[in-house]
């Protein structure tokens, strides 16, 4: 075919005057929708059906339906602000830089089409020398920041949930196959025109906690940079996982005609589902209990964490997901883990916040079925079960510190905590011989044996934490250890001077059980306001520590100070030891030795996820720096007969207290809210003993 002369001059007119000035980003608006194919091969779609593109390409041309008569809702825009110093909130595309007249007669002569080379190398010496001399770095010495992302693609996002969250917080059904090496897809800062938003709420929610693991790329992931930009992203994406929640529960007619929106039911989602046995209904009640934890571990707002949890029981009541069904279909799985996951979740924000749960715990509505793991049948009614033990042991310092405050009577507190310990010590004993031999580094499998191990050690962990917290008042008087608060442990910026009355109260209450206070205690007690903390005390009597007793106590505790000591040391340690024996993810699909590291040549330990329950490692650590502070006050220098046994405590409570600091600052790795109990910690351990 040949293009007569006019049409050569007139072509070249058109081209010159298209070039002549800066070209326009579209020169024709993009449709509204788009073909499926169009969008997964990010190609322009003309809106025909079938489409421009798919009649080249010979390919089928599908749209995706609306689920809504009329107009889309669009997103109200958010100012950058918003987001901090994020500037992804939509990417930035670079204008086009206007080039020269294209003009028809410098393609039609041979090598038409082809640039120029300019001969500046005129011999082969130059030519060499200047390929293959000595290889400089040119790698520039600024460290870009770089985060986790899936590329928008849910199938890489859901085997990421399978590695990283769903042995420590399994709310979907079990993997249909078992997970693939982790295919992450590092974003750098300046990169953000690469940015591809998932899909859907339940997307967003999980890439929200992945973005705050480190890039296995990253060479300096522990840099105040690198942390920022990861904090900046997931929080991003955070956000947006709650508009997409608000979007699909939005519907036309409310913005144009509100009458009619009232009078019409709720219309069915119509989109791809991002797990087949997960039904579209159930993604937002998961996204926001995803979201609980994200507000927790990650964010340290607690308000914001029972409001999310708040909102997810809503939904998942109002979908009768509570209430048992004896009719079994491809989604029965998903609907019971959605429920028990968030009365997990609703549990733990009163827990954390230290108030009382927003609905009745032990309600007998409550009937739906527990999920089935296939290698475990009995872990989940043992998490269920723990949980409640510690939301009850919760209710019973709320009850105890309230009753206290009014000074009304005890009674009915010390009844309670005779039946909470009637009721845990049989549950502890049982968990102590469970058998954990789970490897640490076993990657998820279909049957859920990680799974298993960790909901078994979640559950010794709460059983031994709400313990602690039954008997912590009795075996340490609610001194305060720490300066931060922390559930609901006391802050040194508020605790009780020793000679205060509420302290010598409840120190009285303890010893009433004893025998009667030595002289070296009574003098000891006499002379002087006594030091809060146990290790500048002159006594080294175990009940009574050194404190002034009133002559007739008005209360008894049902337990002396020595058996609650024992019971809270024994515990911490039981503590301890379960979150020694907890998995960490295994990214590479393989069994490996421990630990599993983030990347090839990263130095950091893959991070356990999903912490909601890390207020039981400062339980545990308030209980061992008591004894710990108790033994050295009763044993500055140990000697003779009881040198090796003093030794040995010694070396245990070291042992324990380094177990919490190694969980604390593998699970700060990722989430910054518990950098502060870490660093509580750290403050508090001698990490220059062997042991």
């Amino acid at each position: 075919m040949t293009m007569s002369e006019g049409d050569g001059q007139n072509g070249a007119q058109r081209l010159t005057t298209q070039a002549s000035a800066p070209r326009k980003k579209f020169a024709i608006p993009p449709v509204k929708n788009a073909c499926l194919s169009c969008r997964a091969s990010r190609t322009r779609c003309n809106g025909e059906h079938p489409c421009a593109s798919c009649v080249t390409k010979d390919r089928e041309c599908v749209y995706k339906p609306s689920r809504r008569g009329g107009p889309r809702i669009r997103k109200k825009a958010r100012p950058l602000s918003d987001y901090q110093d994020l500037a992804i909130s939509l990417p930035t595309r670079q204008e086009e830089i206007p080039q020269d007249a294209l003009l028809i007669e410098n393609y039609i002569d041979p090598g038409a089409g082809l640039k120029p080379l300019a001969d500046i190398w005129r011999d082969s010496d130059a030519i060499y020398d200047n390929l293959f001399q000595d290889v400089v770095d040119t790698t520039p010495s600024v460290k870009v920041p770089m985060v986790r992302t899936y590329g928008g693609n849910d199938r890489a996002i859901l085997n990421a949930y399978y590695i990283w969250i769903h042995p420590y917080f399994p709310i979907l059904p079990p993997p249909e196959t078992t997970p693939v090496v982790d295919q992450v897809l590092p974003l750098y800062e300046n990169q953000r025109d690469k940015f591809e938003e998932p899909s859907s709420a339940i997307a967003l929610a999980i890439s929200a906690i992945l973005a705050l693991i480190p890039c296995p790329q990253d060479t300096n992931p522990l840099d105040p940079e690198s942390i920022r930009w990861r904090r900046t992203y997931s929080q991003f994406l955070a956000k947006a996982a709650l508009e997409s929640i608000e979007t699909e529960t939005e519907k036309a007619e409310s913005s144009v005609e509100p009458p009619k929106a009232l009078d019409d039911s709720d219309e069915e989602i119509f989109r791809e589902k991002f797990h087949s046995q997960v039904p579209l209904e159930l993604e937002s009640v998961i996204a926001l209990d995803l979201l609980s934890v994200y507000e927790y571990a990650q964010r340290g707002n607690l308000k914001k964490m029972r409001a999310r949890v708040g909102a997810a029981l809503v939904a998942a009541m109002s979908l009768m997901l509570h209430i048992r069904n004896e009719v079994e279909d491809e989604y029965s799985e998903a609907r019971r883990r959605a429920w028990w996951m968030t009365y997990i979740c609703v549990c733990q924000g009163s827990i954390v916040s230290n108030t009382p749960p927003t609905f009745e715990v032990f309600a007998s509505s409550f009937t739906a079925k527990y999920p089935t793991i296939k290698a475990d049948p009995e872990a989940w009614p043992l998490f269920v079960q723990a949980q409640q033990a510690i939301l009850a042991a919760t209710q019973f310092v709320i009850d105890f510190n309230k009753a206290r405050k009014e000074q009304s009577d005890m009674t009915r507190i010390f009844n309670r905590m005779r039946e909470l310990e009637r009721l845990l010590e049989p549950l502890i004993t049982k968990s102590e011989a469970w058998v954990l031999n789970c490897p640490l580094t076993q990657p998820v499998d279909k049957r859920e044996s990680v799974l298993s191990q960790s909901l078994r050690c979640i559950s010794r962990i709460k059983l031994n934490s709400a313990r602690i917290k039954v008997h912590r008042y009795c075996a340490f008087f609610d001194l305060a250890v720490f300066s931060g608060k922390h559930c609901d442990l006391k802050s040194t910026s508020e605790r009780d001077v020793a000679d205060s009355p509420d302290v010598v109260q409840l120190q009285a209450c303890c010893t009433s059980m004893g025998s009667t206070p030595s002289a070296h205690s009574s003098n000891s007690g006499s002379g002087g306001s006594v030091s809060p903390t146990l290790s500048s005390r002159s006594t080294p009597n175990a009940d009574c520590c050194g404190f002034t007793y009133q002559p007739t106590p008005v209360l008894t505790f049902p337990f002396s100070t020595h058996h609650s000591s024992k019971i809270c040391l024994k515990s911490a340690l039981n503590i301890a030891q379960a979150f020694d024996s907890l998995p960490y993810p295994n990214p590479t699909g393989l069994l490996c030795d421990t630990p599993c590291y983030i990347g090839p040549t990263s130095t950091l330990i893959t991070p356990r996820t999903m912490p909601a329950f890390a207020c039981c490692a400062m339980q545990c650590s308030y209980a061992l720096l008591m004894v710990k502070d108790r033994t050295e006050a009763m044993y500055p220098g140990a000697t003779g007969e009881a040198g090796p046994l003093v030794d040995n405590l010694r070396d245990r409570l070291q042992q324990g207290l380094v177990s919490i600091l190694v969980t604390l600052e593998n699970y700060a790795t990722a989430f910054e809210a518990l950098g502060g109990m870490r660093d509580q910690i750290r403050d508090k351990v001698d990490l220059a003993l062997g042991f």
